[in-house]
């Protein structure tokens, strides 16, 4: 389907609900929605990882989300976040090195990202006519079994008919993650269906071969990137990294203070894509301030 910026732009709203909630309170793994978190959306699940220390044992943080429509239980929205700290800079850091993905037959994929992956939990809110306590969902199996199993109480709850989809979309480390679910789901699950995967500012996530089966799946992917931002050519070694479909470049260049941070921003790429909005206020030039 062709890009939608209005649709970038809403995932990228998600993205930026996911860093506020996390920013509200880094210790909490349930955190409520934010004051930004889009309207017309219920969480619905809470989507945890763990980042990995220099020393000590990893560290389960809380890193996005699971939404579904208020107008339509089928359909639900994950959004994922990127790195906020300097731990978590090391994970995107130790992605140098490749391992096999663990969907057979799907090439290698960074091994930090891979790493990360295996650790990502959905814990379920249940539905408030069936009330309770979150529930993590792990007993039933990896991170996109967990997904689809959410996806499903939630259209069973309401009794919703057909077919349940989901809109994904990831910031930097979120970005890769994303791409790696969309993989998965798509040759193990294929429930929910993916109506839409849009990452803003994603790494390279694998070689040659993960490139060609994830381009092979044919979905409506779109890979937003600043031309200015140094973590699109990330990770630089080894050599064979690759990017997967379908970028949409723009440029900064004259349109926020050229440092790495404001580069890599969600809201810089916010207003690359929608020239109505603001980068943030430490991002904006003088002549636009």
């Amino acid at each position: 389907m062709p890009f939608n910026p209005s649709l970038a732009v809403l995932y990228g709203r998600f993205i930026e609900a996911a860093y506020t909630m996390y920013e509200n309170d880094q210790n909490n793994l349930t955190p409520p929605p934010s004051s930004n978190f889009p309207a017309g959306y219920t969480l619905t699940a809470w989507v945890q990882m763990k980042d990995f220390p220099f020393i000590g044992n990893p560290v389960t943080k809380f890193y996005g989300f699971i939404a579904h429509s208020a107008r339509d239980p089928n359909l639900a929205i994950m959004a994922i976040r990127g790195t906020d700290n300097d731990l978590e800079w090391w994970d995107d850091i130790n992605t140098l090195g490749m391992t096999l993905f663990r969907v057979p037959s799907c090439g290698n994929v960074g091994l930090g990202f891979e790493r990360i992956y295996e650790t990502m939990e959905v814990v379920e809110q249940p539905p408030a006519a069936i009330g309770g306590a979150p529930r993590p969902l792990k007993s039933v199996g990896g991170f996109a079994a967990q997904v689809a199993e959410h996806v499903k109480r939630h259209a069973a709850a309401y009794s919703a008919p057909g077919p349940a989809a989901i809109e994904v979309t990831g910031h930097s480390l979120g970005a890769a993650l994303m791409t790696l679910y969309a993989v998965q789901n798509t040759k193990e699950h294929k429930t929910p269906v993916i109506d839409a995967l849009y990452t803003l500012a994603s790494p390279m996530v694998g070689d040659s071969i993960f490139v060609d089966v994830f381009n092979g799946l044919k979905l409506n992917s779109w890979r937003v990137i600043n031309k200015q931002d140094i973590v699109k050519i990330l990770p630089p070694f080894p050599p064979t990294y690759r990017h997967v479909d379908t970028e949409k470049a723009y440029p900064s260049t004259g349109n926020v203070v050229p440092s790495i941070s404001c580069q890599h921003a969600v809201a810089t790429y916010l207003s690359l894509i929608d020239p109505t909005l603001k980068p943030d206020l430490s991002c904006q030039l003088p002549s636009v301030a």
